[in-house]
């Protein structure tokens, strides 16, 4: 071979026919040297539904779910195609005795299916080893997010591969170099332990499907490979995902200084948290690209099969979804547009709608410090940040299901909508309990116990000295101390600013015009009352007030913070029956004169009574 070679060639695919109303061949051609070449991909498609400008088979809600199905095969064989094309041109640069046999290696990679069992066997110890795991990637990895991952973990191998001068072929990998590999990876960038082992573990799965491929056998033992450990326990390595609270929640549907871009943020992060979806899943819902079932007791369910997992969603669309998703359906979105058809705009709107809702949430309040553990290598470190620089899309999905079950929804019933098919995932990832959770559970089941005199539950405010003499018919007095520890957040809120009454008349509120055996349920003169009540109790001075005073400054960070969402949630709920504007501005000043709030949280819940009043006027 002596004269220049360029291979500088591209892939096309065109159809076989073009005006018969029938399922026609696929070819890829190229061309080479001045002469032409086509290859049957080996798959069909009908004429009608090719778009031969985008060179891929059209997927439409106006096609049937089989033509869909269909389609989606070709464009997967032709996205395989595309990237084993590309790989097989570096592999000619680098073999150039095999050039002269380019359209043969060119066939072979485009349909493999043509030459028999044996030929492709004996070409496959001529392929590199990373272009196989790549083909593993296009053909066992679903979700086209999750295949570009592992792409990615592909392109990483190779890079250590050139680097150590090993062989880029299976017969060269082994369980010596999967753990030289994490060594590698260790040592050139100490990162994030998660990161490190998803790139080690990532190639590992790929291994083991070219294992299990009858065409391939790698014969590659991975069963032996110690992977790095990760030393956080199982609350550290969910630390920094914080699921938000139901106030927090309410804190930024309700905040209205925003620009255009933050609202449609907002809009669609609210979305995610009520539904418990994925972000890549969210322009279904938006589309309507999902199927409506009516149950028995008139309530309506919506179903669809998710991206990642190809499993399928039920939800229930609460009224605040619903009204998003009718506000959409007439304006449209016009700064952070998901619904697009091309992927890199999508992808570009994504990544905004990350950065844009730290920007909202930062605007509503959620600034509170968080603390999380990292393990970065083989070291543990502490970091703390703002809890608004945390939030992103992901936060979502742990908020719902954490919230789903704090409010009592069993984890068998969560998955329903989350499309897991066990619980594994809530419990490993998603579900965050904290101590004040778990107690809670434990407690409420202990309370169940019947007919025992050692295993008994009495009531916080009447507990029995055990160890009182018979003779000893009056109690010291209890300390300050000692009394703070029988305080909790329900009884704080409710001796400093009747909360119970607040939560009863909120209810009636929800229950407002509801209809049972033909008569309707008005609640106004309830509400009053409950509402006078507050009022009055808010102009008079409340006792205990300095135990709970002593009771806040006792509180730890995070639990502080909690409260905080507690009473916000219980401002909204004032405003919402119409308590004056006077009463809930006492409720603020009294929660700062306690310690709940301060200098910073003041202002802000301030704002936040300012902007709620304010879209309640309008």
């Amino acid at each position: 071979m002596s004269e220049q070679v360029f291979l500088d060639f591209s892939l096309n695919f065109n159809l076989r026919q073009t005006k018969k109303n029938m399922p026609t061949i696929i070819y890829a051609l190229f061309t080479f040297r001045g002469r032409q070449y086509k290859v049957n991909i080996g798959a069909k498609v009908y004429p009608t539904q090719w778009n031969k400008r985008k060179q891929i088979a059209t997927i439409s809600n106006g096609q049937t779910r089989l033509d869909n199905r269909n389609n989606e095969i070709v464009n997967k064989r032709i996205r395989s195609i595309l990237a084993v094309f590309e790989e097989k041109k570096s592999y000619l640069c680098e073999n150039l005795e095999r050039i002269d046999f380019l359209f043969e290696e060119m066939r072979q990679a485009i349909n493999p299916n043509l030459k028999t069992r044996y030929t492709i066997m004996k070409d496959n110890n001529q392929l590199s080893a990373t272009l196989i795991l790549s083909q593993m990637a296009e053909r066992n990895i679903p979700s086209e997010n999750s295949r570009k991952i592992y792409l990615g973990y592909v392109t990483a191998f190779k890079e250590y591969l050139e680097a150590k001068g090993i062989s880029n072929s299976l017969s060269a990998i082994n369980t010596d170099v999967l753990e030289d590999y994490q060594q590698f990876l260790l040592d050139r960038n100490p990162t994030k332990i998660k990161t490190l082992l998803n790139k080690v573990k990532g190639i590992v799965t790929l291994i083991n499907h070219a294992n299990k491929d009858k065409a391939i056998k790698a014969n590659i033992n991975t069963n032996g490979i110690t992977y790095l450990e990760d030393k956080r326990s199982k609350e550290q390595k969910k630390s920094k995902q914080v699921p938000l609270t139901e106030g927090q929640l309410l804190a930024i549907y309700n905040c209205t200084d925003l620009n255009a871009k933050e609202s449609e943020a907002k809009d669609l992060f609210i979305c995610q948290c009520l539904l418990g979806q994925r972000i890549s899943d969210l322009p279904k819902i938006f589309k309507g690209e999902y199927t409506i079932t009516k149950l028995e007791d008139g309530n309506e369910v919506i179903s669809f099969i998710v991206q990642k997992t190809t499993e399928q969603a039920t939800l229930h669309l609460f009224p605040v979804v619903k009204e998003i998703l009718e506000r959409y359906k007439q304006t449209g979105f016009k700064h952070i547009d998901l619904l697009t058809e091309d992927e890199r705009i999508v992808k570009k709107n994504e990544a905004k709608l990350n950065r844009t809702i730290k920007q909202v949430c930062e605007k509503a309040g959620l600034d509170s410090d968080i603390n999380y553990v990292e393990q970065i290598g083989g070291n543990i470190t502490k970091k703390r940040k703002k809890l608004f620089e945390l939030i992103h899309t992901q936060t979502a999905r742990h908020t719902f299901i954490t919230l789903m079950c704090r409010l009592g929804i069993p984890k068998e019933d969560v998955i329903i909508a989350t499309a897991h098919t066990d619980t594994t995932m809530i419990d490993d990832v998603y579900l965050h309990e904290t101590v004040n959770d778990k107690g809670t559970r434990l407690v409420n089941s202990l309370k169940r116990i019947k007919g025992s005199t050692l295993f008994k539950i009495e009531e916080a405010n009447n507990m029995v000295d055990t160890t009182m003499n018979e003779e000893e018919t009056v109690k010291k007095p209890n300390s300050t101390a000692s009394v703070t520890d029988n305080i909790t957040f329900d009884t704080l809120l409710d001796t400093q600013f009747l909360a119970s009454q607040i939560n009863k008349a909120s209810d009636m509120f929800e229950r407002m015009g509801y209809v049972k055996n033909g008569k309707l349920y008005d609640y106004n003169s309830e509400i009053s009352g409950i509402v006078k009540e507050i009022e009055a109790y808010m102009q008079s001075p409340a006792s205990g007030l300095e135990v709970a005073h002593k009771y806040v400054e006792r509180l730890s960070v995070g639990n502080l913070s909690n409260l905080r969402d507690e009473l916000k949630l219980l401002i909204v709920k004032c405003i919402k029956i119409e308590v004056n504007v006077e009463t809930v501005m006492q409720i603020v000043d009294k929660a700062f004169k306690m310690g709940i709030l301060d200098n910073n949280s003041l202002n802000d819940m301030k704002e936040i009574v300012a902007g709620i009043l304010k879209a309640k006027d309008k």
